[in-house]
């Protein structure tokens, strides 16, 4: 295969609607330049780990049994899900933050199932939701000896949407939710109400959270609202200042995110997610 033809290939594959977002650092580590020539070795190289980190194709489900009265799902790609409580179970789903961040190559739009079956006697109503960046929507209960079939639709993948704040709004703390990468930030004197979705830059002056941009995935008021921030720290912050830019700069955009595209596309990670209850079976004929 000639160099004209490795190319025309590559541009074909990345074309692709289904390749979704390219983590842009598989290019530069696995290609070669030489001035204006691309070493056709490296090419193939990137093309191969492109398709390795991109593509779905022959994965099976992902099963999973649980006996416990409660359970938080995060994985949901292909996910089976068997419960034998034999009584009501209580099922969480975690915050859109970390569901979309445990999918491989996620995209705006991109679509996955998920299933959820019972034995005789264990029961599950519409799951508990961690934020609100996650979204019910149709019939989400199962059954005793039942399975619900899911599917779950990323409806937003990055923002360049700031929240504004009213001039003067000052900074008085963070809490962590629960055990949870979640944090409720407190606000003083702010009048406007964030949108979740939105993402608000915070200074941090004094303490261990990075300042940076950090998505709104709850809203309680003007003055209260939850961010998610990187698992595995319990962050604190004591003093930060609040600038209210409304639009995020390109220069802070999350690595990978494209630097324009289709709304939703393109900025600071900031995911939504819809879960719909697809059907279900109902004449409790499931066995596990």
């Amino acid at each position: 295969m000639n160099m004209q033809h490795l190319r025309q290939f590559a541009m074909r594959y990345l074309d692709l609607p289904s390749i979704g977002q390219v983590p842009l650092s598989l290019l530069g580590t696995n290609l070669e330049v030489d001035g204006a020539l691309v070493n056709a070795g490296s090419m193939v190289g990137a093309i191969n780990t492109l398709v390795a980190a991109t593509s779905l194709a022959g994965v099976g489900d992902q099963f999973a049994t649980s006996a416990g009265a409660t359970l938080t799902l995060t994985n949901l790609v292909s996910l089976v899900q068997r419960l034998t409580n034999g009584g009501a179970v209580t099922v969480t789903l975690d915050s859109a933050y970390n569901i979309v961040n445990a999918i491989q190559n996620p995209s705006n739009g991109g679509v996955f199932a998920f299933n959820i079956i019972t034995n005789a006697g264990t029961t599950v109503a519409a799951p508990t939701l961690s934020d609100t960046a996650v979204t019910l929507v149709g019939t989400t209960t199962v059954l005793a000896a039942a399975m619900r079939w899911y599917q779950g639709q990323i409806t937003q993948l990055f923002t360049n949407v700031g929240a504004p704040l009213t001039a003067g709004t000052t900074f008085t703390s963070i809490a962590q939710v629960g055990s949870t990468n979640n944090f409720t930030v407190t606000l003083a004197t702010n009048a406007l109400v964030p949108v979740v979705g939105q993402v608000i830059f915070i200074n941090v002056t004094a303490g261990t959270l990075p300042s940076g941009w950090y998505s709104i995935n709850k809203v309680t008021s003007a003055t209260s609202f939850v961010i998610a921030t990187p698992a595995g720290t319990v962050w604190t912050a004591t003093a930060a200042t609040l600038p209210g830019t409304t639009i995020v700069p390109v220069s802070q955009y999350t690595q990978g995110s494209p630097l324009a595209g289709t709304p939703g596309s393109f900025g600071v990670y900031s995911p939504l997610l819809n879960v719909t209850g697809m059907m279900a079976t109902v004449t409790a004929t499931m066995s596990v």
